[in-house]
């Protein structure tokens, strides 16, 4: 199992720029996890065949967009330090090989306020993204988590989101609650392959010297009693593990990511099972302004 680290967070900033819950969610957790908050903005250029000749419009709307960029990064005093990322295209894949170049650990994102559908963008970047995704609501102000949901069900690969876990619960001093779902059909066999699975992830935590709790729940969607349990147990964050998917199979089957966006009380932490399957996309780079600072 490896070892989990923040060093490198990155959180897209849209224009108009305003420091709102997913700018001040990254600026705090930079200083928790003493790590680089990368600000990343994309903006749409003129697709006018002339402007794209002559550049000065593009370019002065480009240096526009920079120094609101800097104005929002200084206004972050709590960050451990940032960086600015400004590109044009305004493609989600252009994020996920931004993230990838960049080698980020976590990316912060926003949720759909709740019980709206969760729009495009953020479902994508949740199946896409190389890193863990915190999903943040705008009426949810930064806090420190003392409890985190650990939803488990029979799964291949369950096991990969605890060193992330146990990062996020020794940086906030957190417990965290090991919530087994059974379904209400569930057999002898299957429930007993889970109770096995909880105590393997319930010792490695331990062995982590992370507070465990331990509970099963029953019912007869996944998504519902998890939602549920977050209401009732009074946890601050709930982990879920993601297995990326493509879109054809998005097609045929709703996915459980997008019903904890749009109902989860509390934000969400999204962690990929496996690395999503972007290997292939051949979008080239298109920064075109890059800036550090202390």
């Amino acid at each position: 199992m490896k070892n989990y680290t923040i060093r490198k967070i990155i959180t897209p900033a849209t224009f108009p720029l305003k420091n709102d819950a997913v700018t001040a969610w990254s600026e705090q957790l930079s200083g928790i996890f003493k790590a680089q908050l990368v600000l990343y903005s994309a903006v749409g250029t003129d697709p006018n065949p002339y402007m794209a000749l002559y550049g000065k419009e593009n370019n002065d709307l480009l240096k526009a967009a920079m120094a609101k960029l800097l104005n929002l990064g200084n206004s972050l005093h709590q960050a451990h330090s940032v960086k600015y990322l400004l590109e044009s295209g305004t493609h989600w894949r252009n994020l996920v090989k931004q993230m990838r170049d960049e080698h980020t650990d976590l990316l912060v994102a926003g949720m759909p306020p709740a019980g709206k559908a969760t729009s495009g963008k953020p479902s994508v970047l949740m199946y896409n993204s190389p890193c863990p995704v915190l999903f943040v609501r705008e009426d949810m102000p930064p806090a420190v988590f003392k409890k985190i949901l650990v939803p488990v069900r029979l799964k291949d690969g369950l096991e990969q989101k605890l060193p992330v876990v146990i990062t996020w619960a020794k940086a906030c001093g957190a417990r965290v609650c090991l919530s087994a779902f059974a379904a209400d059909d569930a057999g002898s066999g299957e429930k007993t392959r889970l109770y096995h699975l909880v105590e393997k992830m319930a010792n490695t935590l331990k062995a982590a010297g992370i507070i465990v709790e331990i509970e099963t729940t029953h019912g007869f969607h996944f998504g519902t009693t998890m939602v549920q349990r977050a209401k009732q147990t009074g946890v601050d964050l709930i982990a879920i593990a993601i297995e990326p998917a493509n879109l054809v199979s998005r097609l045929f089957a709703k996915m459980v990511g997008p019903y904890f966006l749009e109902n989860s009380p509390v934000p969400v932490l999204a962690v990929p099972l496996m690395k999503p399957p972007i290997s292939s996309i051949k979008t080239p780079s298109t920064r075109i302004a890059e800036k550090s600072a202390s």
